[in-house]
């Protein structure tokens, strides 16, 4: 599978999603303590930071499809490396990352297979009661930012009014149906996306399905899907919302790490996505 093809994939499944409202727009949660119970909070690896952009939406789908609730991801040689093993039969899902950068060399998109932590056994996974004070500080930092400090502090509904406000202003409705269909698109992924990170109680509004039919209907080039993914971490990236950070898990042995970052900021060549990972892992499974 090249890179072109995953990607087309990967669009085709999200705007299936769309059409039966259980792409992560449609997630709604109200327990503050767990941001998002359906998928047990962002998508993470090892390295205790959450994967992003095109990544985080496709395994949020996985797990919301196969009912997983463990936030971690892995391939399999970083299971092993953690004293896991996946289970016979078990289905990966592919991301996306890029290998290279250094000694002048290019980046090169490869195509890894992930397994969530709940078709892996063995692991030792640390339980978390509540947020660390690190973790505290980074929501606060990203609540403070939406509304400054003040004696009385402010609601979650106020938070979320004021998140809806400015989201709004940075991405106004359109005259045109397939506009408002982009608009409100990049609108409710950065709402979900500050929302679960600041603890904010999600809702969904109720014409949002048919503001966004169009893309049901038309099925854009996945293009249009990348650029509205990377326009809403965009916004919530200046916005001050920062994801939170967890513990690194421990591993027996040092393996390769791939961090579940974005696309890399240096040029990068076309060349075809290389596959890595195990059998029965030919298929994206979203």
């Amino acid at each position: 599978m090249d890179l072109q093809e995953y990607q087309a994939r990967q669009a085709r499944s999200f705007y299936a999603n769309l059409r039966e409202a259980t792409a992560p727009v449609f997630f709604r949660w109200q327990d503050p303590e767990n941001p998002m119970p359906q998928i047990g909070g962002e998508p993470r690896g090892v390295s205790g930071y959450p994967f992003q952009g095109d990544n985080a939406t496709q395994l949020a789908m996985a797990s919301k499809a196969q009912g997983f609730q463990s936030p971690y991801w892995m391939t399999y040689e970083q299971a092993k490396a953690c004293g896991g093993t996946v289970r016979r039969g078990e289905v990966g899902t592919k991301i996306l990352s890029w290998m290279g950068g250094k000694d002048g060399k290019p980046y090169e998109p490869i195509l890894m297979t992930v397994f969530n932590a709940d078709q892996i056994s063995n692991l030792d996974i640390p339980r978390t009661v509540g947020l660390t004070p690190q973790q505290q500080a980074t929501r606060q930092a990203g609540l403070d930012a939406l509304i400054p400090p003040r004696k009385k502090t402010p609601t979650p509904q106020q938070y979320n009014e004021r998140l809806a406000q400015v989201l709004a202003e940075r991405f106004p409705a359109g005259e045109t149906p397939e506009q408002q269909a982009q608009a409100t698109l990049r609108r409710e992924l950065a709402m979900l996306t500050a929302q679960a990170r600041l603890g904010l109680p999600r809702q969904l509004d109720p014409k949002m399905a048919d503001d966004l039919a169009p893309y049901v209907e038309k099925r854009p080039n996945w293009r249009e899907l990348e650029s509205a993914i990377d326009e809403a971490n965009k916004a919530v990236k200046e916005l001050g919302v920062e994801a939170l950070v967890y513990d690194k898990l421990d591993r027996n042995q040092v393996a390769a790490e791939v961090k579940p970052a974005a696309l890399p900021k240096t040029p990068r060549t076309r060349a075809k996505a290389v596959e890595k990972g195990k059998a029965k892992d030919s298929e994206i499974p979203f």
